[in-house]
């Protein structure tokens, strides 16, 4: 019996020594985890004026600036005066043409009116001074809604925004067509975001996207990709992606500020591993988790990447330990050392 006890006893410290002669490796490891992981693209661009918001305002007739109110990218209300204009006399004349012309058809119409009753005009005759009447008259309502008549005009903002062009100064002549001023609305922007040719065929209409300033600490807005253009911009190489800021959305944005974005191709939530966890060999992805302190192979398909972290599935589980660090030196089933 003693001898039995101690050929185990023996047996039992070969093992051990044996045990303890087999090499192992010091590992670092981490837990799997659920987490939600987004393919982005990011890009960098400039805020504008939306084009679909904006009111350009030409002159009506021939005029001179007297006045200009306010400078180009001034914000203002509804109502603020712009600028002043004082009537050209060649625009005066007209309105006095034209007023002359309704007296003067009035005065006939009466004259072939006197005539009929005297027999001495048709009422064809009366007919057509009355048409000559109504169509003096529409001249001379068409001078007035324009302004001619009036030696000085001050024309007002008609919406809140932000002056986006102005080409005139004091002193200016200004033919009728002549642009006056532009006017966009300070809560409808865009951005337009350069994405590298060989990524935007990954950006589609519709996709989410983040909004913020280049610099300083603002947090930025979510928004959605209106528009994918379909052209390289020769200025920069890059094709423009619209993002458009309506609302509260363009509140924390200028026109003319430079800006980052964001644009979500895809999201998914997965289990995630570090992107160092994850090797590759003749049979595919692999990674190693640690089982009763020794290596386990583990075969993975991987999917997307965010944030140093990589989506896996393959026979492991949420909570497993896999080795981040020192899994290069691994083999399947080789003992293992986790680092302090």
């Amino acid at each position: 019996m003693r001898r039995a006890l101690a050929v185990v006893a023996l047996l039992m410290a070969s093992a051990a020594a044996w045990a303890a002669g087999q090499p192992s490796v010091q590992v670092q490891t981490a837990p799997v985890k659920q987490h939600a992981l987004k393919d982005t693209v990011t890009a960098f661009g400039v805020v504008r004026p939306n084009p679909e918001s904006q009111t350009t305002k030409d002159a009506s007739y021939t005029a001179f600036v007297t006045r200009v109110d306010v400078t180009l990218g001034q914000p203002v209300k509804k109502g603020d005066a712009l600028l002043e204009l004082r009537t050209a006399p060649s625009a005066r004349a007209q309105y006095l043409s034209a007023q002359a012309n309704v007296r003067y058809a009035r005065q006939e119409l009466a004259r072939k009116r006197h005539l009929l009753k005297e027999k001495l005009a048709t009422h064809a005759d009366v007919d057509a001074a009355q048409k000559a009447l109504q169509t003096a008259e529409a001249s001379f309502a068409a001078q007035r809604a324009l302004g001619t008549g009036k030696k000085t005009r001050v024309i007002k903002a008609p919406f809140t925004g932000i002056v986006s062009q102005l080409p005139i100064k004091p002193g200016n002549e200004v033919q009728a067509g002549t642009q006056l001023f532009q006017l966009a609305r300070r809560d409808s922007l865009e951005v337009a975001l350069g994405v590298e040719p060989d990524e935007v065929g990954r950006v589609q209409q519709g996709m989410a996207a983040r909004v913020m300033p280049l610099f300083g600490a603002g947090q930025g807005v979510h928004a959605r990709v209106s528009q994918v253009n379909a052209v390289v911009d020769p200025s920069t190489r890059l094709v423009d992606v619209i993002v458009r800021l309506q609302g509260k959305q363009a509140a924390p944005f200028l026109p003319g500020m430079r800006v980052k974005g964001t644009l979500t191709i895809a999201a998914k939530h997965t289990l995630a591993v570090s992107r160092s966890a994850v090797l590759h060999d003749a049979k595919g992805d692999y990674l190693f988790i640690v089982q009763n302190g020794k290596a386990k192979r583990v075969n993975v398909k991987t999917g997307l990447e965010s944030h140093g972290l990589i989506g896996v599935s393959g026979a492991l589980k949420a909570g497993d330990q896999v080795v981040v660090a020192g899994n290069y030196e691994l083999s399947d089933g080789m003992a293992v050392r986790r680092a302090p």
